[in-house]
């Protein structure tokens, strides 16, 4: 299974997208159609699961806001995403203004993220999760521990 995971990504990962990305504001943006055509291209087999939450709704919710879970399995290796329902601002939605068609959109999303877990555009993610600090003397100062 390692050797097969290792292929996949290297494969998925070697994959140049630059042709099927547009523009969403600032970044770059892989479509979950184009993601997914790739994706059943290489590896027809590939599976996608949306979950549910225990009352049958297609998203999940904290009572204040809401998120969906998708996983994507290729050669028998499922990566799941988690992925807020979010406004066009990329804002998270308060669950009593949340439409079909935002939750609808999250999935669209979360399904192209859980893709990039096995390498295909991964590279359009690096760094998002990076602070940029415009100004360094008004922002934390981040301090990595060696203490446990």
């Amino acid at each position: 299974m390692e050797k097969t995971e290792k292929s996949t990504f290297k494969k998925l990962s070697g994959i140049d997208i630059s042709s099927r990305t547009e523009k969403k504001g600032q970044h770059d943006y892989l479509s979950w159609a184009n993601a997914w055509s790739i994706v059943k291209f290489h590896y027809p087999d590939a599976l996608r699961k949306v979950y549910e939450s225990d009352i049958g709704l297609n998203f999940f919710s904290d009572g204040s806001t809401a998120y969906v879970k998708v996983g994507v399995e290729i050669n028998g290796l499922e990566h799941i995403d988690y992925l807020p329902v979010m406004d066009f601002r990329n804002k998270s939605i308060t669950v009593d203004k949340i439409t079909s068609m935002d939750v609808n959109n999250a999935i669209q999303r979360s399904t192209t993220k859980a893709i990039a877990m096995h390498g295909l555009g991964i590279k359009l993610w690096i760094g998002e999760d990076l602070v940029k600090r415009a100004d360094a003397r008004t922002q934390p100062k981040y301090v990595i521990s060696k203490n446990k």
